[in-house]
């Protein structure tokens, strides 16, 4: 039996194989957004593998419910792989097999009685890894490479970053040593592989002010408390059930076990049925639990700390965040809860109650923090007064509701754009230029350039004309200079001319793909270029600047 692999699957197939000819290191990771078809890469990893002869693979997780979800969908997908399980929790412990799914506690200390010595190893949820170079994980392939110190590793995730630090591949005791492939999510919801998700902050936000940290996150006690104030939890619960009135099937993210009952009893005053898991139910419990959610008894299922991981119900199209977390893969994971498509499934609502989107930004471009930074940053989304849709924080009108914006004050820095949900949905917007100004732009090792920033109202944004450079920028300057009307042919003749040339009067402004803190120039607008003509003669555009060492 065959199966066919995405287009998108197979890349990172091949990405993970040339990083290997390419003698960049033994040990990558594959980026892969929750609901596209990890599986279906594990699975085609491991025939590839069982292709040459006396081949052992051993796929590690840490929870059993990810390692019978593993086992079930190689079975589906490549019925005939010889496999074992080895886990405790599952009372199985075969060895000896050509492909062996074990979990991390039952095996870490083990390496040594696995014979013949696996010769790949696929660690899914790798970024559930610690960073404490003692774990269990470390440890076992330590001990594997003894016994084969040719055997390869890799780590299969959704976010290629620890929930509580940096990149998985960074840093001191790091098992990845890079990143193979990174398939994009906001790729995969414009081809229709993922659900589009849609953005509004609560009416209502958790108070954070006397909400401490520890070791880089919120301290769940400080936070059960913010979150457990009664008029907040009448307030959420009461907008949720009117924002999702339309919606099937809801999962909330509490911020703690007494929090998650609050919510539940509010729930039940609007005749909701409800169910809540915890890491403290029994596993008979959680499972009967999420089994009547998945069959539609229960319409809104709340868990704390549980769902963030391995759980899959394509249906849930509404993902309320009662919580606020530091972690950016925990977001990411939290998010991707919804992002699975279904019948009948337009998109995925996410409400959120812990200004969780204003603090890490687009989820197809969020990273983690600087570690050695003491700003938490913020990425500057609004929020609409009318309808609360979270929007990019350089809108001046709502694409939801309409609604109009208020001038803006003036305090933007470079981090004033980073954009509120997908990067893709911030729509580009046409703004009238009020003044130009030019100047020298100087970059060590590079030929002197012209910066050009064009003032909107109380913002501004530049591009810089590079008639010294060769390539690409070089062209870019010779597609400009029939509409600009310049004959300069260097950048001091340029500076000589500039004020000459003709300007636009509006430009089109989007967040930028590579950098979503910055904006760019999408298009140019000529239309009223005879009314700006005539102001540059008055001095408007004269004013020239010499500046140094300031970065592309």
């Amino acid at each position: 039996m065959t199966f066919e692999l995405r287009d998108y699957q197979k890349e990172a197939i091949d990405g993970l194989y040339n990083y290997w000819s390419g003698k960049a290191g033994d040990n990558p990771l594959i980026v892969a957004p929750t609901g596209s078809g990890k599986t279906a890469i594990i699975a085609q990893l491991i025939k590839d593998a069982m292709g040459f002869q006396g081949t052992r693979v051993l796929v590690v997780t840490h929870v059993k419910e990810l390692l019978e979800q593993g086992a079930s969908g190689l079975v589906k997908l490549y019925p005939e792989a010889d496999f074992g399980l080895y886990s405790a929790g599952l009372k199985q412990k075969v060895l000896g097999r050509p492909i062996t799914f074990a979990g991390i506690q039952s095996v870490w200390e083990k390496a040594y009685d696995i014979v013949p010595a696996p010769d790949l190893v696929l660690i899914d949820e790798a970024h559930l890894l610690p960073k404490n170079s003692e774990t269990r994980y470390n440890r076992f392939i330590a001990d594997l490479k003894v016994c084969n110190p040719d055997v390869k590793v890799v780590g299969l995730t959704a976010t290629p970053y620890r929930l509580d630090s940096g990149y998985l591949h960074e840093g001191e005791g790091a098992i990845f040593d890079g990143i193979a492939h990174d398939i994009p999510v906001a790729m995969l919801m414009e081809r229709g592989y993922l659900s589009p998700v849609i953005s509004k902050g609560g009416v209502t936000q958790i108070d954070l002010t006397n909400v401490k940290k520890r070791g880089g996150e919120f301290i769940e006690s400080d936070l059960a408390m913010a979150a457990s104030d009664p008029e907040l939890v009448r307030s959420t619960v009461e907008e949720i059930v009117r924002l999702g009135e339309d919606r099937k099937s809801w999962l909330v993210f509490s911020s703690g076990v007494n929090h998650a009952y609050m919510l539940k009893d509010e729930f039940e005053t609007h005749d909701i049925d409800v169910g809540v898991v915890t890491g403290s139910d029994s596993a008979k419990v959680r499972e009967k639990t999420i089994a009547d959610f998945k069959s539609g008894e229960l319409k809104c299922l709340i868990n704390v700390n549980v769902l963030t991981t391995g759980f899959d119900h394509p249906p849930v199209d509404l993902v309320a965040l009662v919580r606020a977390t530091a972690s950016t893969g925990l977001y990411v994971q939290m998010v991707g809860r919804g992002t699975r498509i279904a019948d009948g499934k337009e998109n995925c609502l996410i409400l959120d109650y812990g200004q969780n989107v204003e603090r890490h930004g687009f989820i197809d471009q969020v990273k983690p923090k600087d570690k050695m930074s003491s700003e938490d940053g913020e990425a500057p989304t609004k929020q609409c007064e009318s309808c609360q849709t979270m929007v990019h924080a350089a809108c001046l009108i709502c694409p939801e509701c309409g609604f109009e914006f208020p001038a803006p004050t003036l305090n933007h820095s470079a981090n004033s754009y980073r954009g509120a949900m997908l990067s893709s949905q911030v729509v580009a917007e046409w703004c009238d230029v009020d003044s130009v100004v030019y100047a020298r732009h100087k970059k060590a090792g590079k030929p002197d350039s012209v910066k050009v920033t064009y003032y909107y109202g109380l913002l501004s944004v530049s591009e810089w004309l590079c008639p010294d450079h060769g390539g690409y920028a070089e062209s870019r300057y010779k597609a400009r200079k029939a509409v600009l009307t310049a004959d300069a042919t260097s950048t001091d003749e340029a500076l000589d001319e500039c004020h000459f040339w003709v300007q636009p009067s509006r430009i089109k402004l989007k967040a930028s793909k590579h950098d979503p803190r910055y904006q760019e120039i999408t298009q140019f607008d000529y239309t009223q270029v005879e009314k700006k003509h005539e102001t540059q003669t008055q001095g408007r555009y004269s004013d020239f600047i010499d500046l140094e060492d300031i970065p592309f």
